[in-house]
C-alpha cells in the first residue's frame, strides 16, 4: 500500500485517526500516536473524526489475536473471524483434500500425515497474525509478519494463480478417476517423492536465478 499524499512511496503507518497509509515524511507523531497533517490539524481546529473506509472494517473484522489463534485450531474458523471468508473457504478445501488423500491412500500416508499436520498448525497461527496486523494498523503501526515473509517468498514464484489452476484440475480429475475405479490411487500415491523432486528444481532455479 502506498501513501495516501504520496502515491509513488510506500506506506510506513497509518493515521490512528482516519486510517489513511502514510509515509515517513507524512507521519505527524504526538505522543507515540501517529496522526497525518489533516487529522492534526482537525484536533487543533476541534472538528469531528472523517469517517473511513478502513476504520469500518477495523471494527467488523476481528482484532483479538488470542481469539483468532483459538478459533484457528477449527479449520476455516479463524479467517472467518477475520472476516476473510474466501481464505476460509481455501483452508476447509486443502484441509478436507489432505484428509482424502489420507483416506484414499497408503503408499503416501506418512507424508500426507505430516501435511495434515503442518497445516493444522499453520492455520491458527496465519489467524493470529491476521488479527495481530489488523489491531496494530488501527493503532497506526504497519506489523510485518512471519507469514508476509513466507508469502512474499511465495510471491516471486511468476504465474502463481497459473499453476495453482492447474494443480486443482490435476487434484480433481485425479480424484475423479479414482472414485469412478479408472485409476488406482494407490499406484499414484506411490509417485509422492515427484513432489521433492519438483520442489529441489523450483529451490535450485531460485538460487540461480540469485547468483545471476
Amino acid at each position: 500500500m502506498n501513501c495516501a499524499y504520496h502515491p509513488e512511496v510506500s506506506n510506513v503507518a497509518f493515521c490512528i485517526r482516519c486510517g489513511r497509509p502514510l509515509c515517513a515524511e507524512c507521519i505527524r507523531s504526538v505522543r507515540g500516536s501517529v496522526y497525518c497533517e489533516t487529522c492534526l490539524a482537525e484536533l487543533v481546529g476541534g472538528k469531528a473524526p472523517p469517517s473511513s473506509p478502513s476504520s469500518k472494517v477495523d471494527s467488523i473484522a476481528g482484532t483479538n489475536p488470542g481469539a483468532a489463534f483459538a478459533l484457528g485450531l477449527i479449520p476455516g474458523v479463524g479467517a472467518i473471524y477475520n472476516g476473510e471468508y474466501v481464505k476460509a473457504a481455501v483452508h476447509v478445501l486443502i484441509f478436507g483434500t489432505l484428509i482424502s488423500l489420507q483416506d484414499l491412500t497408503r503408499a503416501g500416508q506418512p507424508l500426507i500425515g505430516l501435511l495434515i499436520a503442518a497445516f493444522y498448525c499453520y492455520m491458527p497461527f496465519d489467524a493470529y497474525y491476521t488479527a495481530k496486523k489488523r489491531k496494530m494498523r488501527a493503532e497506526g503501526i504497519e506489523l510485518e509478519t512471519p507469514i508476509d515473509r513466507l508469502q512474499q517468498q511465495f510471491g516471486e514464484a511468476k504465474d502463481r494463480d497459473l499453476w495453482g489452476g492447474i494443480a486443482l484440475v490435476v487434484l480433481g480429475s485425479l480424484f475423479l478417476l479414482g472414485n469412478l475405479d479408472v485409476l488406482d490411487m494407490e499406484r499414484v500415491a506411490r509417485l509422492w517423492p515427484v513432489l521433492l523432486v519438483v520442489a529441489g528444481l523450483w529451490l535450485l532455479k531460485k538460487h540461480q536465478e540469485k547468483t545471476t
